[in-house]
């Protein structure tokens, strides 16, 4: 756990750098593909030129001989709720952060982005030896602070981030429906994959992976003493070959846990700690934009 001092530091420049990410346009994308979503119908009108055809009411237009177009408003709010992986395996970084300080930066993404448009950001803190915390989503800016301030934190414990008790209380627990970010590294994680369908029928799932790069290249040559996060601690010899099969290996591991996202109905983006995650981010949100506007 963080010194408060440093607690407060880390919050800071948290906060510096979400904001200029936003505003390279992060939020108007998140604003663009989410606040559609929210909507209930208000009433019916008569179509003009330019109107969304597929607003059009059939039956009101043939009761009254004429098109009539439904008039929508956005519900209150959305819930945002970020799921944050708390296991030991996020406390492993070889660039200028762990996957746990990246994940901290793409949730205050998320969180203030989430404020920008008057949604209400929640938190999920889960995997590990603690039990899942949860805090319910709520509005305004004190939100935020409390929100990351509960992240930074976060104590990392446990050798895995396991999904089966985040995934029964997205299911039975979080009563409204909600846009669900799931953050963490998976490859090491376990999940019933009919739990992660049920999770994805009630509410939209969005993972999020996050690794470092030597975890998906495998480490520089050398001889390694692993330090036993994920398993016992042992001495790795690194060479080429050795390298290549890891890389593989862990090819193969992404593809597995894409397709079990996919299968279940949530979107996966896998992102390193040395990438520029707020364009992959909108990139996200843009091809789900044109996949809602083709439906």
């Amino acid at each position: 756990m963080l010194e408060l001092k440093d607690l407060l530091r880390n919050l800071h420049l948290i906060q510096i750098r979400t904001r200029k990410k936003m505003q390279g346009g992060l939020a108007s994308s998140y604003r663009n593909v989410f606040r559609g979503q929210g909507l209930e119908f208000s009433e019916v009108r008569e179509y003009v030129e330019g109107d969304d055809i597929r607003l059009i009411d059939w039956n009101v237009s043939a009761r009254h001989r004429n098109l009539y177009v439904k008039q929508l408003m956005e519900e209150r709010e959305l819930n945002i709720i970020t799921a944050l992986q708390g296991s030991r395996t996020m406390d492993y970084g070889t660039t200028t952060r762990t996957k746990f300080h990246a994940a901290a930066e793409i949730a205050a993404l998320l969180i203030f982005s989430a404020l920008h448009t008057g949604d209400r950001p929640g938190l999920i803190v889960y995997g590990g030896d603690a039990p899942m915390e949860f805090v319910p989503p709520q509005k305004g800016n004190q939100q935020g602070f409390l929100l990351l301030k509960r992240i930074l934190a976060a104590r990392l414990v446990g050798h895995r981030g396991d999904l089966d008790e985040l995934l029964k209380f997205l299911t039975h627990g979080l009563k409204k429906k909600s846009v669900v970010f799931l953050v963490g590294d998976f490859i090491y994680s376990r999940w019933i994959p009919e739990q992660l369908e049920m999770a994805c029928r009630r509410h939209d799932v969005i993972a999020l992976g996050i690794l470092d790069p030597t975890e998906v290249e495998g480490p520089p040559g050398g001889v390694f003493v692993l330090d036993g996060v994920a398993s016992r601690a042992r001495v790795v010899a690194v060479n080429r070959r050795t390298r290549e099969q890891y890389a593989a290996g862990v090819r193969r591991r992404l593809e597995e846990v894409a397709a079990i996202f996919q299968k279940a109905g949530a979107d996966f983006l896998l992102l390193k700690t040395d990438s520029a995650y707020e364009t992959e981010l909108q990139q996200l949100f843009h091809r789900r934009l044109q996949i809602q506007t083709r439906a």
